[in-house]
Order: C-alpha cells, then structure tokens, then sequence
C-alpha cells in the first residue's frame, strides 16, 4: 500500500523528510489560488519525491447539485475549471466527498435526490475523463448528508452511474461513525482510494486502543486493495502524530487477514 496525508502544500518537504509516498491536497483551496501560488506549488513538487497523486474537498460548500442553486452548466463549467487545476497538479484520482453539496433538500424526494446525484455524478466522471482523473465517491456520515452513507450505498451508485471514470472510496472514519459493516467490504470487492482517521475524534491514527484498524486493514489485504492510503483526521503537532501514524499503518499493512 503507498500512503499519504491530505494536507497542505507547506508539508510537502515534511512527508517526504519522513518517508510518506505522495499528498493528498484540497483542491477547492487550490481553487483560491492564483496562478503564481498554483506555479509555485507546482514546482515544489517537482523538485520532490513526493507528489500530489489525490486531492479531496472537490466541491466549495457555496455550491447545491441536488435540487438546489447550481444549474447544470454552471456545474459544467465549474468542473472544466477544477480538473485543469488537478491535472495541472498532476492528480489521478479526485474524492467526491462534499456532503452539503450533495445533500437532498426537504423538499424533494430522496429518491429523486438519488436519481439527480446518479446523473451528476455521471457528469462529473465524464468531464474527469476528459482530463486523465478518476473520480472516486465518498460514503459519509449521516450528520454530513443524507444521501450515501454506507459503503454498500457508494458501491450501488458507482454501479448506477456505471462510468470507468468513477469508483469507490472507503474511510475509516465514517465507516465507524455510521457503525457501517467491513465485512460489508468483502461482498464490494473494489475500492479506489482509501481514508483513514481515528474513529474517537477523527484524529491522526496513532494507537489501536479502542479502534478497529486491525480488522479492516485485514479487509483490505483479503479483498487484494494494494493502492492509496491517506490520513485524513486533525493533529496539533503534525510532525510528531504523522511519525507515529506511519509506523501504525505499516504494522496495520503487515497484519495476517487469515
């Protein structure tokens, strides 16, 4: 498995001081940005090993896909913007996590909120082709949005958009605050990228006590997942929790699932 922290670009030269594979960065800060700041951010990963394979947040909150303000072409349009920026980035796989954004107002059905995040969700694929990005959905907390939860959940609507543009994420985090099944994982099969946090506190991972890392590492490693492992959770000292992650994940890697 390779692993990497979703973080700032002002870390680069700490994740690779201390052995991580790549970053993961917001691409809707990166959106913020000029395009000196984008240029410099650009060349310092070049001149590192690490580089910005995954980016998260692909969605500002100011913006409404599911029967809300955002029109079709201003989605459109947004997204031939954002994907420049990830692939000037040189990122192959965006997360589409944004639980605001994609949350089914009141007033409309549920199942018509599925239906209408089934075709943007298709959109969104289909404009990320066009710029070498694989999309990848995030199932997330219910307190986040109402509208794919489960991993289970994520892996009917990446069958329902059924482009080879979008896959399927699965992070720990919400994988434990939705009291979701791992085994759940087993019967999904194929996961695209991977999120880790601390379930009490949604914390960088820094022990087992209390967690069930062990278990879906070993999910992980029986359903053959060999990719992208990133740490997304809170620290207040990076380099200290990001040392200690690390040599967690790598034990978590090397458990038996058998």
């Amino acid at each position: 498995m390779r692993f990497g922290i979703c973080t700032g670009p002002e870390n680069i030269e700490l994740l690779e001081k201390l052995g991580y594979d790549y970053i993961e960065l917001n691409a809707s800060k990166m959106l913020t940005l000029s395009e000196e700041e984008l240029e410099s951010i650009r060349e310092k990963l070049n001149a590192s090993k690490i580089k910005c394979e995954a980016v998260n947040v692909l969605f500002p909150k100011t913006m409404s896909i599911i029967g809300g303000t955002t029109t079709e072409e201003e989605l459109t349009e947004f997204l031939h913007k954002v994907m420049k920026i990830i692939q000037f980035l040189g990122a192959k796989v965006a997360v589409f996590g944004s639980g605001k954004v994609r949350k089914c107002p009141e007033h409309l059905e549920l199942g018509q909120g599925y239906q209408e995040l089934v075709k943007k969700v298709r959109l969104t694929g289909e404009i990320a082709a066009q710029y070498g990005v694989k999309i990848v959905i995030e199932p997330l907390s219910r307190v986040e949005t109402n509208l794919i939860n489960t991993m289970s959940e994520g892996a009917i609507l990446e069958s329902d958009v059924a482009h080879e543009n979008v896959g399927l994420l699965s992070d720990f985090y919400h994988v434990m605050t939705n009291h979701d099944s791992i085994e759940s994982m087993e019967s999904i099969k194929k996961f695209d990228h991977i999120h880790i946090a601390a379930a009490g506190g949604r914390r960088y991972p820094l022990s087992e006590e209390g967690e069930e890392y062990r278990e879906f590492f070993r999910t992980l490693k029986k359903i053959g997942y060999t990719g992208r492992v990133s740490i997304e959770g809170k620290t207040d000292e990076i380099e200290k929790d990001a040392v200690t992650a690390l040599a967690l994940l790598k034990k978590m890697e090397e458990c038996e699932y058998e």
